[in-house]
């Protein structure tokens, strides 16, 4: 994403302070309660930032306080809409979407990139949710331009993924603002958003699933996000992995939860199998932890020293280090972009070299949601009710393939229960499990 230029000095904006501060609060709670507007001249959804909270009234100079920009609220200019993509604060409404969170009175806003009905011949689709970085807080309009880029530049993604981006703004819920200010696009300071809440963010995701229906494969969810947005993805998959096909975090490293000590079993549930393909700039060393690839290799039971190899891509005028401690373990350091830190459009853009989303279509959950519903609950591979159905699953399956007449060859600890038994299922935990449950044989058909 470009800078953004400086466009807010106005003149004949001088106001007192208490003036500001009154209208700057009066802002604050307008922004709460209605955080998007239509545009009245054309078919786009415009962020309430762009009149909201600023000492220019009646009529700013490069932003439009009722339309998505100054070209549009002209109603007589061909194009339609201003040549400075920085001009216009709108994004499509035929991809903006809200959802009603639990325990929240505020919407959680979304864009979501539908491929149709059609897409992959009918069949179920994976999911991304695609999480942003920092600096679209201040300005949430450019998220489209970085989902936009995606589509166009990746045709994999855009034509068997759906795709569903939340906007972590001021105003939304997935926001979490820190006691540290920036200035916004009228040069205001305003609260940082420096995370996106966790919960409130999954979620979301949740709700676009529901509202998608059959269409989504709830066993290819993946979470992908850069930055900000990638230190969400740490935090969505140690909170929430079980339920995910994969977890793709790029230019960012793990904000460990302060509870992370005393919830480190559930944690190490939760990732244990879960494909963690991670992408950061080569020089942007504060992004990369590697003791956390350490101890996520240890765990798993593999080498903690990673196998390197280089990949040159002379097309692109760039290299990439990657650092494997399994199929399912990576830490790709790319070398020679402009910026070592904003690495992320050149993974999505060119799928030919990166090969990402073609590496999560192959990829399933293990033990994938039942339903929205089922998915709602933190630290699910720590939750009685879903092991208990794992384990009806785990019989039936067992039973189909090895039958009854041979679990008594080998001994070895139950996949179930962990003692000694014949195979890798307990015959007492399968019998209960059979008469526990009708349903653990058609599981398997």
């Amino acid at each position: 994403m470009d800078e953004q230029p400086g466009c807010c000095i106005e003149e004949g904006g001088n106001e007192s302070d208490n003036s500001k501060c009154a209208k700057t609060d009066s802002a604050a709670e307008e922004l709460s309660l209605n955080p998007w507007f239509p545009c009245p001249g054309c078919d786009r959804t415009v962020t309430s930032l762009v009149r909201s909270g600023h000492p220019h009234p009646g009529k700013h100079h490069y932003y439009s306080y009722t339309h998505c920009c100054l070209t549009c609220e002209s109603g007589s200019a061909d194009p339609k809409h201003s040549e400075d993509q920085w001009a216009c604060a709108g994004v499509p409404t035929s991809m903006f979407r809200q959802a009603k969170l639990s325990g929240s009175a505020i919407q959680s806003h979304y864009l979501l990139h539908d491929p149709g009905p059609e897409a992959a011949g009918g069949v179920p689709l994976p999911a991304v949710l695609f999480l942003h970085g920092a600096n679209t807080y201040l300005y949430p309009e450019t998220l489209w331009w970085d989902l936009r880029g995606l589509l166009e530049q990746n045709k994999v993604a855009h034509d068997e993924f759906f795709i569903v981006a939340p906007f972590g703004a001021i105003g939304e819920p997935v926001a979490r603002a820190s006691t540290w200010t920036k200035a916004n696009r009228f040069k205001l300071d305003v609260p940082y958003v420096d995370s996106f809440d966790v919960d409130a963010t999954w979620e979301t995701f949740l709700r676009a699933l529901e509202a998608l229906g059959s269409r989504v494969d709830l066993s290819r969810l993946h979470v992908m996000g850069f930055s900000m947005g990638g230190q969400a993805v740490w935090s969505l998959a140690l909170r929430y992995g079980s339920q995910l096909a994969s977890a793709v975090p790029m230019a960012a490293c793990c904000k460990w939860p302060e509870d992370a000590w005393a919830s480190q079993d559930r944690i190490i549930e939760e990732v244990r199998r879960l494909p963690v393909w991670s992408y950061c700039g080569e020089q942007d060393t504060r992004t990369v932890s590697w003791r956390d690839f350490g101890w996520l290799a240890d765990r798993r039971g593999l080498q903690t020293k990673s196998s390197e190899s280089l990949t040159s891509h002379t097309e692109l005028g760039i290299d990439s280090v990657i650092h494997d401690w399994g199929p399912d373990l990576s830490l790709t350091l790319v070398r020679g972009t402009r910026s070592c830190h904003c690495i992320w459009d050149m993974v999505f853009h060119n799928e030919e070299f990166f090969g990402l989303f073609r590496r999560l279509q192959m990829v399933r959950c293990d033990t994938p949601m039942e339903s929205v519903e089922d998915g709602l609950t933190p630290f699910p591979a720590s939750c009685e009710g879903r092991q208990k159905r794992q384990k009806q699953k785990w019989a039936g399956a067992l039973v189909l393939v090895f039958g009854w007449s041979k679990l008594h060859v080998l001994h070895v600890p139950c996949l179930l229960c962990g003692k000694c038994c014949a195979l890798p299922l307990n015959v007492e935990c399968a019998q209960q499990t059979d008469q526990s449950s009708s349903e653990s044989r058609l599981w398997t058909t």
